[in-house]
């Protein structure tokens, strides 16, 4: 009895020991496939967030480039993939232009300007004339200066001698008319002493008034007045100078109205000249961020006004153009934010939406790539790439032409599915 007790409580413990062990077993069962159901959530709720398409690529305008004028190639500086920078990339010149009409604006302003030279020859010469006839009026005035200084030394010393005949002739008139009373002198020889007196008393007073009129003239010749008995010379002197200058006035006037007319002539031959030099002559220059595409001239080639000689695109304003069905379309509209990652890199990039179009309409402009694999159902959407790390360095490869996915926010199946409630 004891050991059939024994042998049931045996079995309740081990029945109890291996219930225990099984469901220590199946809840790690459990918690293992949730684990491993949980673990690609993350990923899978990023997935039903964004929308992704895989069949993208980077692409770019394309920009063509026409002959601005008639005429041959003379040089080029351009390949496709080259970066032309800032040197010409294509020179077109045209010589076979008539030159007539700038020839005889040249002709006509070489006139102008020979007259011109002309003028202002001859009014240097007036110049040098009036210059000249002014020197002689100075030296003129100068040599009246110093004869009237020595006519008026030489009237001092007459004075001098005249005074001194005078007062002898008064001391011979007053003992003379002392000794006419006493008959020591005759009538006659007093009437003689006495005449010798009045005239050169008269002398005296004549040789006074001449200092006087000459120390007259002198202050008028200081003044710039020449007296009439002296100034024909100086009087014919200054009429030349007169007559110069007004001459040099006459010729400075037609000196400006041509100079004037030259001016007007020169901006004309210039204007002319850059009209030639347009019409003539071409260079055709790109930005520093444009990629040579393809070109369709070569040095020596003729080529005629608007004919297309090569084309570029740009490469800070990148694009990815994106394959996704029309039933899709509808979710995305303009400036959509997007991300974009090209096959083989690790990096996403930023972007707008800035077209959308369907699968049957056509899109506007050439492309430097397209998406080559599409269904009948796919229409384009193109984004532009707003990253500016894809544009730090433009001298690398701008990636034109790789294939890439894009990643649409707020449009996957979450949105899509609430979006019906």
């Amino acid at each position: 009895m004891n050991s059939g007790w024994k042998n049931r409580l045996y079995d309740g413990v081990v029945h109890q020991k291996i219930g225990a062990d099984m469901f220590g077993k199946t809840w790690f069962k459990w918690l293992s496939v949730t684990i491993v159901f949980l673990l690609p959530m993350p990923v899978l709720f990023q997935y039903l967030q964004a929308y992704i398409v895989r069949n993208a690529v980077v692409t770019a305008r394309l920009y063509e480039v026409r002959a601005p004028i008639d005429g041959v190639v003379t040089a080029l500086d351009a390949r496709a993939g080259s970066v032309p920078g800032d040197v010409p990339v294509i020179v077109i010149r045209n010589s076979r232009l008539s030159h007539r009409e700038l020839d005889n604006l040249e002709a006509r302003y070489q006139k102008k300007v020979n007259a011109c030279e002309c003028l202002q020859q001859e009014n240097n010469d007036l110049n040098a004339r009036i210059t000249s006839s002014r020197r002689w009026f100075s030296d003129y005035r100068v040599m009246m200066q110093q004869d009237m200084a020595q006519s008026a030394g030489i009237l001092k010393t007459q004075l001098k001698g005249a005074k001194a005949h005078l007062y002898e002739t008064r001391r011979l008139r007053e003992r003379n008319s002392r000794l006419i009373h006493t008959g020591a002198v005759s009538q006659a020889d007093f009437d003689r002493i006495e005449a010798d007196f009045y005239q050169t008393e008269a002398l005296v007073q004549s040789i006074q008034l001449q200092i006087e009129q000459t120390e007259y003239r002198r202050r008028m010749l200081r003044n710039n007045l020449f007296p009439s008995t002296l100034s024909d010379g100086v009087l014919q002197v200054q009429n030349q100078i007169n007559a110069l200058f007004i001459s040099s006035l006459e010729y400075k006037r037609r000196l400006h109205e041509a100079r004037s007319d030259l001016a007007a002539d020169t901006a004309n031959l210039q204007a002319a000249r850059a009209d030639m030099e347009h019409r003539s002559s071409a260079i055709v220059r790109l930005p520093d961020t444009a990629v040579i595409w393809d070109v369709n001239v070569e040095p020596g080639m003729n080529v005629v006004k608007g004919e297309r000689i090569f084309s570029y695109m740009d490469r800070s304003h990148l694009m990815v153009e994106v394959a996704m069905d029309d039933s899709t379309i509808a979710l995305i509209h303009t400036g959509h934010p997007a991300r974009i990652r090209m096959f083989g890199s690790r990096r996403f990039m930023e972007g707008k939406v800035v077209s959308v179009l369907g699968s049957a309409a056509s899109m506007n402009g050439r492309f430097a790539a397209n998406i080559k694999v599409n269904s009948a159902r796919d229409g384009r959407v193109l984004i532009k790439i707003t990253d500016p790390e894809l544009y730090r360095d433009t001298s690398g490869f701008c990636g034109v032409g790789r294939t890439a996915f894009a990643e649409f926010q707020g449009i996957g199946l979450i949105e899509q599915y609430l979006g019906h409630f």
